[in-house]
């Protein structure tokens, strides 16, 4: 017997990635605050944009299921203010994420599909020196 497919399973939030991969990419590189603000431990602008833009976008994902936070659409200006990446870096890179269908638009800023998040892992393991 088949599981059934529901429309709940095309959502891009639907499933559930490895939490502990998530928590131990970002270990050293991403703290949260008590109130739930995400800051970098290391100099984002030492990073290549993409994986600055990725680890935030993980760490929004973490705190989303876990319920900390209500959503995870990272923006633009969002990035900007927590990464201190250039405007320019910042939108090229973002849309290039788009392109490669790692983020996704989501209202008024993008995601991180929880479909994606293994590849994105992957592709930041693969970074490590």
């Amino acid at each position: 017997m088949t599981n059934k497919i529901t429309i709940d399973d095309l959502y891009s939030d639907a499933g559930t990635f490895d939490e502990e991969a998530v928590l131990t990419i970002l270990k050293g590189k991403i703290v949260f605050t008590k109130e739930n603000e995400i800051l970098f431990v290391v100099d984002p602008t030492k990073l290549k944009a993409r994986d600055a833009i990725l680890f935030y976008a993980l760490a929004k994902k973490v705190l989303v299921a876990n319920k900390k936070i209500d959503d995870e659409i990272i923006t633009n200006a969002e990035i900007l203010d927590k990464a201190k990446l250039t405007k320019s870096n910042v939108g090229v890179t973002i849309m290039r994420l788009k392109d490669k269908k790692i983020l996704m638009p989501s209202g008024s800023g993008y995601e991180l599909p929880t479909f994606k998040v293994a590849e994105v892992l992957n592709s930041l393991k693969n970074n490590k020196d």
